[in-house]
């Protein structure tokens, strides 16, 4: 899945009851692609179906101030959905985790696995359960639920384990976060068309571009657990180089769309993009996989302002959370 770093290890614990391990072991900052996707599909649903109305413009654009409920509810369940979907990558990815260098709660023991096993089991009954009760009216709504528990179980499990095979880790995650994501966020405001498809076009191919980046520092782990993702069959010099290519077709569709916010992101990503294929060290591809998620998330916290205060809710509990337990900075 898409990822998220720290180039340190643990030596003690501290501050915060353990229990908390157990909600930072879902790796909320890894949730925030999940929310910006999900709040893309929804205002781009909106806007498509001419269902939005507002006072408030941003470059010609409405602004909402008050997103319905059901978005509200998507992302509480996809969330607990997501979460699931990390802690069972964070378990098959163990043993690379500790060569990668990756602080991961799971690969260092500061969890029991047999906890997380039943964390896990409970966060996807959850979302199941929630998704019948909101949408049980919605049978593509749930079709779009269990695929992403299908996706996140193959992609990580063996015998399929498609982080493993090149291409086909890629599909996964473009797929899951630019096609899936968007359109349980569209259909969370509107009615799901073929449109939905067409419009999440460019979001998969941004996904995909930032994707292949982030497989990346993680080579020689992979390599050792005989995983071949994207970046290890291509190599850094040709995985850059299609980063740069998906992110490009990422602009034309957008152009094509008329997809101003999708537009806006991609063409302020582009140049870090290809400053990390001209020059690609593993800080600048780790700094190029953060700024791409980030620009995609303020562009659209520009029209829906209320999700910025997510964010920096977020990020200050997690920042606050590695201070105190590792004594360590984390996420910066």
């Amino acid at each position: 899945m898409i990822s998220d770093r720290l180039f340190v290890h643990v030596k003690k614990k501290s501050g915060f009851p353990q229990i908390l391990d157990y909600l930072a072991v879902i790796r909320p900052t890894l949730l925030f692609p999940v929310w910006t996707l999900l709040l893309l599909g929804y205002y781009r649903g909106q806007v498509f179906s001419g269902a939005l109305s507002s006072n408030l413009h941003l470059f010609g654009l409405p602004i909402i101030l008050k997103p319905s409920l059901e978005i509200v509810e998507t992302i509480l369940l996809f969330s607990m959905l997501m979460g699931a979907v990390y802690i069972i990558n964070q378990i098959t990815d163990a043993p690379t985790d500790n060569v990668n260098r990756k602080l991961y709660l799971v690969a260092q023991g500061f969890v029991d696995v047999k906890v997380l096993i039943i964390e896990t089991t409970l966060l996807a009954i959850g979302a199941i359960v929630l998704g019948i009760y909101w949408f049980g009216n919605v049978l593509l709504y749930l079709s779009l639920i269990v695929l992403s528990i299908i996706l996140g179980w193959i992609y990580s499990v063996p015998p399929v384990r498609l982080k493993g095979r090149p291409v086909l880790d890629l599909f996964a995650n473009a797929t899951g976060y630019g096609t899936v994501a968007f359109s349980l966020g569209w259909i969370s405001g509107t009615n799901f068309s073929d449109s939905t498809l067409l419009n999440s076009l460019p979001y998969l191919l941004c996904v995909g571009a930032t994707f292949i980046n982030t497989t990346l520092p993680d080579i020689e782990g992979d390599k050792a657990n005989e995983d071949i993702t994207t970046g290890v069959f291509l190599g850094v010099k040709r995985a850059t180089a299609l980063s740069v290519i998906l992110l490009i077709f990422a602009i034309l569709s957008s152009i094509f769309l008329k997809d101003f916010i999708a537009l806006v992101a991609t063409s302020l990503s582009l140049p870090f993009f290809v400053y990390a294929a001209i020059k690609p060290k593993i800080n600048v591809i780790l700094m190029t996989n953060k700024i791409g998620i980030l620009i995609l998330s303020l562009v659209i916290c520009l029209f829906i302002p209320c999700y910025f205060l997510l964010l920096v809710g977020t990020t200050i509990a997690v920042k606050l959370y590695y201070s105190v337990r590792f004594g360590i900075k984390y996420p910066f």
